[in-house]
């Protein structure tokens, strides 16, 4: 192959990928249709900044180039709010913490994550595995101060304290929800809801986010963990804002906000959503051997 032909490609590569990254920035929160829907998701800011870069490298044309300055740019922008760089604070005592992880249908065999995932108060993991008898009580027995509860075959939720009791929400093969009672030591009783939503993209969100925030709304002190498949940005987050509930990867943390995959920061699909009760103090992400990073919060207030 010549290099001619080479660039040839190149350019057309360059080109094609810059329609699809204007595409996704001009979908960028309108996932009201499948389509809209999975051009949105399908084009994070890391991929259209790549793009970007790649069209004002080697396409030569003046209108090109000011498609993919501008694209760099919002990008930019972007990562820029994704990233911060804020210090570690002074975590005030009684402030509770919080994680969710989606531990990629691995936990069962991958006993190295079991003390990790039990140092938050409340631990929510989905696709947790298949636990057989004996690795279940094994599991339970690197997580002593915690209780455990499996609500299915999927979603787990280790508190450290009582369950008092859990209610299934979730429509089948759209989305599952678990609304659990649990008292706390120092905090008392607090409603958790546990959440995993169909990853595929071109399956509205409405109907799974609008269950979810149902099973939540209208309590302050709720706490909603789960892995929604859905970045924050989506139009069908509005209301859960409306309703005064705060994304608590939004707080205060270090580095990016993306949750997946494999430590890129490509999308934030991991949430944790506070009720008006609660004040993220901390977010941190961490890696334990899934292509989800964990999200864990330490929360004032409640």
């Amino acid at each position: 192959m010549t290099r001619e032909r080479r660039l040839r490609i190149l350019r057309g590569v360059a080109a094609g990928g810059l329609a699809m990254a204007w595409v996704g920035l001009l979908c960028r929160g309108k996932d009201g249709t499948a389509l809209t829907a999975t051009l949105f998701y399908a084009t994070p800011w890391l991929l259209r900044l790549i793009a970007g870069v790649l069209a004002v490298s080697v396409l030569k044309h003046w209108g090109f180039r000011v498609m993919a300055a501008t694209c760099v740019f919002v990008s930019l922008l972007e990562g820029w709010h994704s990233c911060r760089l804020d210090d570690v604070p002074v975590v005030p005592a009684g402030s509770l913490t919080v994680s969710v992880w989606n531990a990629g249908r691995g936990l069962d065999a991958n006993p190295a994550a079991w003390p990790a995932v039990g140092q938050s108060d409340l631990s929510a993991v989905v696709e947790c595995g298949n636990f057989g008898a004996d690795e279940w009580k094994r599991f339970t027995a690197a997580n002593p101060d915690h209780e455990w509860r499996r609500f299915d075959t999927s979603t787990m939720l280790g508190v450290r304290g009582k369950i008092l009791s859990h209610e299934s929400l979730g429509v089948h093969d759209l989305f599952r929800c678990h609304r659990v009672k649990v008292m706390l030591p120092g905090h008392g009783e607090l409603n958790v809801v546990v959440a995993d939503v169909r990853s595929q993209p071109w399956i509205s969100r409405e109907p799974s986010l609008a269950g979810i925030l149902k099973a939540a709304v209208g309590d302050p002190r709720a706490i909603v963990l789960g892995d929604f498949n859905t970045p924050p940005e989506s139009r069908w987050f509005r209301t859960w804002h409306e309703q005064g509930f705060t994304l608590a990867n939004d707080g205060p943390h270090c580095g990016f906000r993306e949750t997946w995959a494999y430590g890129l920061p490509l999308l934030t699909l991991d949430h944790v959503w506070l009720g008006s009760g609660w004040k993220a103090l901390w977010t941190e992400r961490s890696r334990h051997g899934s292509d989800h990073a964990m999200v864990t919060c330490r929360l004032g207030g409640g």
